[in-house]
């Protein structure tokens, strides 16, 4: 018995043509598997983009902000899951007297008026983190601009209503 008989079969039994293209998508479908199911951190901007970016959170009680301070540097969360990414510092201003001031939102499209309460701590985080694409900016769920929205939430801490202050990208090391 032969490998190919005289049809073009292998071994009698299948076509050469046929064999090829299983076994090139075969190829393509392990590909594209191990594309999907790696979580490495190339995106648009090749290895990632590393970003640091503040966000300041109003109106936190002091137990709050010495627990903050007390486990600094923090990994960042979402979803359950750790992200590429930390707080590294905090500062605090302590908010001396009781004030309401107005707030624009352009994230919610809206104005909402904030009342700051005497005794409370304004808190300004530095997040060093380094996002996968460049374009979307995410870290996590979270988009990372300017003026918008975001929480602040570690392995050990979560702060929400914080608004993203400041944001830096940083030259990507080969």
């Amino acid at each position: 018995m032969s490998i190919i008989d005289n049809k073009g079969k292998l071994f009698g039994k299948i076509n050469i043509i046929d064999l090829i293209a299983v076994v090139l998508i075969l190829a393509v479908v392990a590909l594209l598997g191990t594309k999907l199911l790696t979580n490495d951190s190339v995106g648009l901007s090749g290895p990632g983009q590393p970003i640091v970016y503040t966000v300041k959170v109003e109106n936190v009680d002091e137990d709050v902000y010495e627990f903050v301070q007390d486990n600094l540097p923090s990994q960042l969360m979402a979803n359950g899951q750790l992200q590429n990414g930390q707080v590294t510092a905090v500062e605090g201003t302590l908010v001396e007297s009781p004030s309401i001031n107005v707030q624009q939102n352009p994230t919610l499209g809206m104005t909402t008026l904030n009342y700051d309460e005497a005794g409370t701590y304004d808190l300004l985080f530095t997040i060093e983190a380094t996002v996968k694409d460049n374009v979307a900016s995410e870290l996590g769920t979270q988009e990372i601009r300017v003026g918008k929205t975001h929480i602040v939430k570690t392995t050990t801490f979560e702060l929400e209503n914080g608004i993203i202050q400041s944001c830096e990208r940083l030259e990507v090391a080969e």
